[in-house]
């Protein structure tokens, strides 16, 4: 389980890497367009935002995965180590299940306009593509939230992350 864990949460770094790279790349040649050539890319601005909206939803997975969304921690002072995993369960179960209901909702949004066949205004991408990253962000942290949840119940490994992943990987490796 750990193992297809990090295979998806690297893949959707990469995904979410490349889709920022990508708006990157389109926003300096529509800049060098614009001040070298004084012929702007037209549909470059809103490329650019839907790429880097997308890769900050395709990131939900990560987050709700580790824990590293953003929380009041108040209590975790008071209470013991097997309370505070217990209110980490109770809480991921609750995040799940509203990122259930919000992936259900979005779904039917997503579902709706591409029935319309509504497209976006200047580059006319499909807007249920430009919907969809609401979509995928909230499915990939309900999926994020149950693997958690399992997590949790069975380990406290996870709650345990008190600096970024990063900065543990790397306290790890140098012992």
């Amino acid at each position: 389980m750990h193992r297809l864990t990090n295979l998806i949460t690297q893949a959707l770094d990469l995904l979410s890497g490349g889709a920022f790279a990508a708006a990157l790349v389109i926003n300096a040649a529509n800049v060098a367009g614009r001040y070298l050539f004084h012929s702007p890319i037209f549909w470059a601005e809103e490329v650019t935002t839907l790429l880097i909206i997308w890769s900050v939803c395709l990131m939900s997975y990560r987050l709700t995965l580790r824990g590293e969304n953003l929380s009041a921690d108040i209590l975790t002072t008071i209470l013991s180590k097997s309370a505070q995993r217990w209110l980490a369960f109770v809480l991921a179960i609750a995040g799940t299940a509203l990122c259930g209901y919000f992936s259900y909702n979005a779904y039917l949004v997503v579902e709706l306009v591409a029935r319309f066949s509504q497209v976006t205004t200047v580059a006319e991408i499909p807007k249920q593509y430009v919907n969809g990253s609401i979509l995928a962000a909230f499915a990939l942290a309900f999926c994020g939230g149950v693997v958690r949840s399992i997590s949790l119940l069975f380990s406290d490994k996870i709650l345990n992350a008190v600096e970024p992943v990063e900065v543990q990987d790397a306290l790890v490796g140098s012992k």
